[in-house]
């Protein structure tokens, strides 16, 4: 279960009443927390991606942005990078697996052997 943290929920969105639809439509649970004006999204993964296709207003986007800052990064192996291929940079390496400079930096110290 992952929990989404949703500041000032209804006064950022375009229409309340069909994003909660279309969350309860995905299995997700929208609830308000306390009398504050912030929300909290609570579904399992797979859920909350099938939720963040159906934003489609661009109002509604900085929702899919908590969602992902919430959701597991994707493991990728480096050296299989690397090895596919080997003339890549650094800043190539970090801007397609996602890992830092000093990793990127790391691995291909490793690929070439140093």
């Amino acid at each position: 279960m992952f929990s989404v943290p949703l500041n000032s929920f209804v006064h950022r969105v375009s229409d309340k009443s069909q994003v909660m639809a279309s969350a309860i439509e995905c299995g997700c649970q929208l609830k308000r927390v306390r009398r504050s004006r912030n929300w909290l999204l609570v579904a399992q993964e797979h859920q909350l991606v099938e939720f963040k296709a159906l934003l489609t207003d661009e109002k509604d986007g900085w929702i899919a942005i908590a969602i992902d800052k919430v959701l597991p990064k994707p493991v990728v192996c480096l050296a299989s990078l690397l090895a596919a291929t080997p003339s890549m940079t650094v800043a190539q390496l970090v801007m397609e697996s996602g890992c830092s400079m000093a990793e990127a930096r790391r691995a291909i110290d490793e690929h070439e052997g140093l």
